[in-house]
């Protein structure tokens, strides 16, 4: 398995376990040609026959004819005898061969190396080679067999070499093991021994003679804690091979096995500290522990280790610093402590590890400078890759590498000299990466010169600036990312020799050329966010291998080419925000189609039908077009995979049709700004997407190492154009707004648990809001505003505790409004023209049972009030005007007021007793 990851990368590196090449363990290499003997004819029948059985369509056997069949490619003859002993025909170099392994290689009975490996034979593993009873060499590795291991295979007693890696095959006992007592290689990678109780009781006991031992991907769960005297055998392992298990923890006994020189134990459940039992293993040259969750740090590691070649600790959890006594590591060819939490700066002595050819530390928190210091005597490297740290670079501008590079990632690495550094015309590079780092320059025109030699550049995202060359149209580059700079003028044309093309986020203008000629290789091409006008030329059609194309953000004109129905491998198109107009070609009937987004242009039509041929597809958006016509009925159940269907802003009329909830996986549908009328499907709660939590992944496009994101998609949220990048695998929305549909909310939509937005504003509903909306606790946005809906708002809905955005406006709703948490910080905006509506935030009371004073009543007792009001001023007025008559008369008329007062006396005589008289 680490075989073929690392060769489908590129990055093989120098420590592969040993060599491919395993003929010294049986026979000298006697390759077709190499001897003066002829075969003999019972055995050039036998391989006659055996062609006949197979599949050949690269016509790798072609060679098979004639008398002698010694000479035939794959066949080896013994020099004496003229018996064919040799059968090689792995086929690494990509000429495979398929069909069924015929028993008539039984007439070969003096074969002793038999290698199918990297093929494509299929069925189960034929048990009549157990009979070819010399064999030394067999493998049978990276095929399609299945079923079970053959128990005959216990017969080759003379096995030296026996590997099955690769293949779908199980094994509930591995006893058959027991009969190879000459074994010393044994590979059984992917091979399914979960329900092998045995397995490692027949690995380590006698007579088994293992020196190298792959257990690859075996579903092994767990190790021994202590090992008996029977397993002696295990101690002479010198090659040991445990990745891709569920091992978590490595026994004690490990450090018993003195004479292991490589130790593989990647991608395993092992955690805690790196132990002390592997620091003992004195004969180590390579290990490997990566992708697992060992932790702690790097303080004593490099001395315990000091004869290791080749140290890979990549994808774990590992803090500290790289202490200075890496330098002493003196045989150390390939480091690789990439993925962990690595801190502080890299010790300047690591310059003196004069044998290092592989030096990964990216993706860390390492900080500092990093100068010539650091690559004194580093005279092999043939690998950097510190990027995705903190790091700064600082090298004179005149300044020769003592290396010659051939693969470089130094992104986000600043370079302290924002000039194009001069140093890079002293390489060789394969993958160069300076991203992110920082230049502000033109790139001078040596650069271009060694574009024969790249495979990867990626320069993006920095400031670079200036025109491409013409030279750039012939270059060979892979994979090119110049994306995110400022380079302008006009486009060249697309290079022919170019798989993956990112210039996306710059100046370029002009229209985009294609050249005349067929077979461009071009799989990807990505010229979004520039200025690019005019029309896409037919000639884009003669790109047959077109996967991805993103041409968003320009400003393009024009119809689409009706060739691009040639263009059958299309995956991912993204013709957003350009003046394109007319109808669509039948490019929609690319059934490898998973991403269309064609949204804000002037395309017009109907919806096409056609689509329903393409049954991968993730994302639709035409929104902002002039699309008519009715939504399709028949076509969404065959869209089991769509996430993203916006058809918001059209001109689309009908109904919504209730096959639209044939749609398990959708995460937004957004129909808003159309013409669509009747009621909401009552099945609306059936998206299962809306109703399971979002697992974040992001709509991918993928062929082999090539990965393109999907991740931009333009949402509105509570009036607000809102971008998803990265973020856009998280969303789960639902817009209906500003249409004329009618009826009631489906009470199924309290269904959907993880919308977090629902607009259904602006249409015509009626009756309540359903009772267990508050159930929708992921609710963020909740816009019901201008409908007809009436009843109480329902007590639920103060329940919706993330709920940021509310809009209840201009309906019919009564009653008080639920208090809780949430429901009174929103303002009173959010629930005017409801008149009926009482309590915080509004300015309205309620009456003992939860109502606000009708409007009748209250203007009955405004004119209560207005009236005793009146009386009131009545009253005062008469009395005011009475004693003003009284008092004024008295005031100005002398005579009155005496006669008043003598009134007054007499009259208050007449209360008391009189006086008596004495004069009489």
């Amino acid at each position: 398995m680490r075989i073929n990851k690392l060769v489908e990368v590129g990055k093989i590196g120098p420590f592969i376990k040993g060599s491919l090449n395993v003929n010294h363990l049986c026979v000298a290499d006697d390759f077709p040609g190499s001897n003066n003997t002829s075969c003999l004819e019972v055995e050039r029948q036998a391989l006659l026959k055996f062609k006949e059985g197979l599949y050949d369509p690269r016509h790798r056997l072609s060679s098979w004819h004639g008398e002698d069949c010694c000479r035939w490619e794959g066949i080896g003859c013994d020099n004496q005898t003229a018996h064919v002993v040799k059968l090689d025909l792995n086929s690494y170099t990509d000429f495979y061969l398929g069909g069924i392994v015929g028993s008539s290689l039984l007439d070969l009975k003096h074969l002793y190396y038999l290698n199918l490996s990297w093929n494509n034979f299929e069925g189960p593993i034929p048990p009549f080679i157990g009979s070819l009873s010399e064999l030394r060499h067999l493998d049978l590795s990276f095929n399609s067999f299945s079923g079970a291991i053959p128990q005959q295979l216990g017969n080759l007693s003379y096995l030296q070499y026996f590997s099955i890696g690769e293949n779908q095959v199980n094994a509930k006992s591995l006893k058959w093991l027991s009969g190879l007592s000459t074994l010393q290689h044994l590979d059984l990678s992917g091979v399914n021994l979960s329900e092998s109780s045995d397995w490692f009781q027949m690995i380590s006991t006698p007579p088994t003679t293992l020196s190298t031992l792959w257990l690859v991907n075996c579903q092994l769960g767990s190790l021994p804690s202590s090992l008996g005297h029977q397993y002696a055998n295990i101690t002479h392992l010198s090659n040991l091979d445990l990745s891709f298990n569920l091992f978590d923890s490595i026994p004690g006994w490990f450090s018993n096995l003195s004479s292991l020189t490589e130790l593989y134990l990647s991608h395993n459940n092992f955690h805690g500290p790196i132990p002390n039992t592997l620091r003992n293993l004195v004969s180590l040259e390579v290990l490997y522990l990566d992708s697992n969750e060992l932790e702690g740090n790097l303080s004593d590691v490099f001395e315990q280790f000091k004869n290791l070649t080749a140290f890979v600790l990549s994808y774990n959890r590992i803090t500290g610093g790289i202490p200075a006594s890496i330098g002493r590591m003196s045989f150390l060819s390939h480091l690789d402590l990439s993925h962990n939490q690595l801190n502080g700066t890299i010790p300047k002595n690591i310059g003196h590890l004069s044998e290092l050819r592989v030096l990964h530390a990216t993706h860390n928190l390492l900080y500092g400078v990093i100068s010539e210091d650091h690559f004194s005597k580093l005279t092999k490297l043939e690998e950097l890759d510190l990027g995705l740290n903190s790091l700064s670079i600082n090298v004179t501008s005149n300044w020769v590498p003592p290396f010659h590079l051939e693969y470089v990632d130094l992104s986000f690495c600043k370079l302290l000299d924002p000039k194009f550094p001069k140093w890079l015309a002293h390489e060789n590079f394969e993958h160069l990466d300076l991203s992110n780092s920082g230049i502000s320059d033109v790139i001078p025109n040596y650069f271009w010169n060694l574009r024969s030699q790249f495979s990867y550049l990626n320069l993006s995202n920095n400031q670079i600036r200036g025109m491409l060359p013409l030279s750039f149209t012939s270059s060979i580059f892979e994979v090119v990312d110049l994306s995110s700079n400022q380079f302008e003028g006009p486009l060249p044309p697309i290079p022919t020799n170019v798989y993956i093309l990112y210039l996306q986020g710059n100046l370029f203008s002009g229209p985009i050329i294609f050249d005349n000629h067929e077979n461009q290789t071009i799989k990807l091409l990505d010229l979004s966010n520039n200025s690019i006008n005019g029309i896409i030329s037919p000639n884009i059609c003669k790109s047959h291998n077109l996967a991805v194309l993103d041409l968003s953000d320009n400003h393009l004109s024009g119809e689409l080419p009706h060739c691009l129905e040639n263009l059958t491998g299309f995956q991912v198109v993204k013709l957003a925000n350009n003046n394109l107009h007319g109808k669509l070609p039948s490019m929609m009937l690319h059934t490898e189609l998973q991403a269309l987004q064609l949204n804000n242009n002037n395309f017009s039509g109907e919806f096409p039908s056609s689509l329903k041929h393409c049954k991968k597809l993730a994302m639709i958006d035409f929104s902002q077009n002039n699309f008519h016509g009715n939504i399709p009925s028949r076509i969404w159940e065959t869209f089991p995979s769509l996430k993203f269907l916006q058809l918001r802003s059209n001109n689309f009329s009908g109904i919504i049709p209730q096959q639209i909830c044939d749609l398990s996986s959708l995460q937004i549908l957004d129909l808003a700004n159309n013409h669509l009328v009747g009621s909401i499907p009552k099945c609306i709660g059936n998206f299962r997407g809306m109703v399971r939590r979002p697992n974040g992944s992001s709509l991918t496009y993928v062929n082999g190492t090539m990965i393109y994101e999907i991740f931009s998609l333009l949402l509105v949220r509570n009036g607000l154009e809102l971008v998803y990048t990265n973020t856009l695998g998280l969303a789960n929305n639902m817009d209906l707004s500003n249409n004329s549909l009618d009826g009631e909310i489906p009470e199924s939509i309290v269904n959907l648990v993880e919308l977090q937005s629902l607009n259904l504003s602006g249409n015509h509903l009626t009756g309540k809001i359903p009772t267990k909306i508050g159930d929708m606790k992921s609710m963020l946005s909740l816009d019901l505003s201008r409908n007809n809906l009436t009843g109480p708002i329902p007590s639920s809905l103060s329940e919706l505790n993330f709920l940021g955005d509310l809009n209840l406006s201009f309906n019919n709703l009564s009653g008080r409004i639920p208090t809780g948490s949430q429901l009174q910080t929103f303002n009173d905006t959010s629930y005017e023209g409801n008149y009926d509506l009482c309590g915080p935030p509004t300015s309205k009371d309620c009456l003992g049972h939860g109502m606000p004073r009708s409007p009748a009543s209250i203007n009955q007792d405004n004119t209560a009030d207005e009236e005793m009001l009146w009386l009131f001023l009545g009253v005062m007025l008469g009395f005011i005007l009475g004693c003003w008559m009284v008092w004024g008369i008295l005031l100005f008329k002398k005579d009155w007021r005496i006669l008043y007062f003598l009134f007054l006396d007499e009259l208050g005589d007449k209360g008391r007793p009189r006086p008596v008289d004495l004069s009489e």
